[in-house]
Order: C-alpha cells, then sequence, then structure tokens
C-alpha cells in the first residue's frame, strides 16, 4: 500500500494510506493550527496537495 503525505508551510506533515485520512488530517490541522484558512480550503484542495510516497 502506497503512503500518502500533504506538508504543510509550517512542518506538520499529515501521512495516511488512504486520501480520506490525509484530507481528514490535514483538514482538522488547518482548523486548529490556521483557522484563517479554514474557511477557505476544502476536500479538493487537498487533494491536490497529496503526494505519494515510494513504497
Amino acid at each position: 500500500m502506497t503512503t500518502r503525505q500533504v506538508r504543510c508551510e509550517c512542518g506538520y506533515t499529515a501521512q495516511g494510506a488512504t486520501d480520506e485520512e490525509v484530507i481528514a488530517l490535514t483538514l482538522a490541522h488547518v482548523a486548529a493550527d490556521h483557522p484563517d484558512l479554514a474557511a477557505t480550503e476544502t476536500a479538493d484542495d487537498v487533494r491536490g496537495w497529496i503526494e505519494l510516497l515510494p513504497e
């Protein structure tokens, strides 16, 4: 299974086995640590940021 990740400019990295897991972690991070962006970032935005890590 390929690991997926999103790296935030602040240094936070969300990793998971599925897109949905990484999206949920990333949106929770944005809401907690970047509340000014929480209203503008969507699951579709985050989906575009996902990187696949080599196995």
